[in-house]
Parts: structure tokens; C-alpha cells; sequence
């Protein structure tokens, strides 16, 4: 937790001082909270949550156009690496892209949760790109 303090610090002072606030300022404390929520210890994630609510006021557009720009990093991440040309190959990092998606849905979740949900479109796309990974998935189960 030491880290999300030290994020959250780091993304206090770029808003303090009307610094550009980029979208690598969120990650560690979106993907953190995130994984809080996901894995039911919501309580736990409830004032970094605030905090960061807090903050996004503050930000205003620098906040929301980083974590926007976030949110489209990682879902076109996803997508891509869904691809089934590359879903194919043999050489595929299937674990990494578990991960990646898993850190894309802590993202989501924070998001959400911040008033700032994915739009239809990028969740559609997110979807299409699960089932595409749910069927190498389950091929690779058999």
C-alpha cells in the first residue's frame, strides 16, 4: 500500500501545481482500488476512492481526459492483444493477457465508481475481445 500512497501523493501535487496530469499518474492507484473492489474488500477501497473522487474534482478535464486516456490505453490493449492472429501463435502469452484484462476490469471498476463509466462502444469492443480470449482459453483447458 505503500506504493498507492506514494502514487496518490505523486497525482496530488501534479493537481496542486496545475501540472499535466497523464494517464500513467491513475494506473497504480486505479488498478489498486480496483482490485480492492473486485475482490469484494470494497471497504477497505472506500476512502482511496473518495480521495480520488476528491481529486477528479479538482482536476477537473486534466483528470477526466487522463483517466479517459487510461481507460482507452488499456481497452485497445486488450483488443489487440485478443486479435486471433495473435491468439493463434504459438509463442502466445495467454497468463499475460489474463492479467492485462484482469487490471483493465480494476480500471473499469474504478471508473465507474468515480462517475466516469467506459462509454457503450469500448465496452462492446471489450466483450467481443473476451469471447474471442474465452475460446482460446478454453481451448487451451483441453
Amino acid at each position: 500500500m505503500e506504493s498507492i500512497a506514494a502514487n496518490f501523493d505523486a497525482l496530488e501535487r501534479a493537481i496542486r501545481t496545475k501540472k499535466t496530469i497523464v494517464r500513467q499518474d491513475l494506473r497504480e492507484v486505479a488498478v489498486a482500488l480496483g482490485r480492492l473492489c473486485l475482490d469484494q474488500r470494497e471497504s477497505e477501497a472506500q476512502v482511496g476512492i473518495e480521495r480520488l473522487g476528491a481529486l477528479a474534482k479538482e482536476g477537473g478535464e486534466r483528470f477526466t481526459q487522463a483517466l479517459r486516456e487510461e481507460l482507452v490505453m488499456a481497452v485497445t490493449e486488450h483488443v489487440r492483444s485478443c486479435d486471433p492472429r495473435y491468439l493463434d501463435h504459438p509463442k502466445y502469452d495467454l497468463v499475460y493477457t489474463v492479467e492485462a484484462r484482469e487490471r483493465l476490469e480494476a480500471r473499469l471498476v474504478v471508473a465507474e465508481k468515480l462517475g466516469f463509466p467506459a462509454d457503450e462502444a469500448m465496452l462492446e469492443a471489450v466483450e467481443r475481445a473476451d469471447g474471442l480470449l474465452q475460446g482460446r482459453l478454453d481451448q487451451a483447458k483441453s
